[in-house]
């Protein structure tokens, strides 16, 4: 099964249930990449994982008051990763439990 590279960038307010909520994300998305800026990981998830990734992201924010996006890159579009100040986005092996 082919992998993808998976830039997922987040804003949630920072307010009392806003805050609760980002440090579920967080952890959530900690289990599936690697947490490379404040608001920013990268995930390379094959389809299976990227799935339940979308699943549970969907069940945690509120629409209304949260912003994810998640930009999806191929192995070329990877290849060309300009980077300053740290390594280059690398897939190293993921485990979920």
């Amino acid at each position: 099964m082919s992998t993808l590279f998976y830039l997922v960038i987040y804003d949630i307010p920072d307010n009392k249930a806003g805050n609760k909520r980002r440090k579920k994300l967080h952890s959530l998305l900690a289990g599936y990449g690697k947490w490379t800026q404040y608001s920013i990981f990268e995930c390379f998830l094959n389809a299976i994982l990227f799935a339940r990734l979308r699943i549970k992201i969907e069940i945690l924010i509120k629409p209304a008051e949260d912003s994810v996006r998640i930009y999806v890159l191929d192995a070329g579009a990877v290849k060309k990763t300009i980077t300053y100040g740290s390594d280059k986005p690398r897939q190293e092996e993921t485990i979920i439990l």
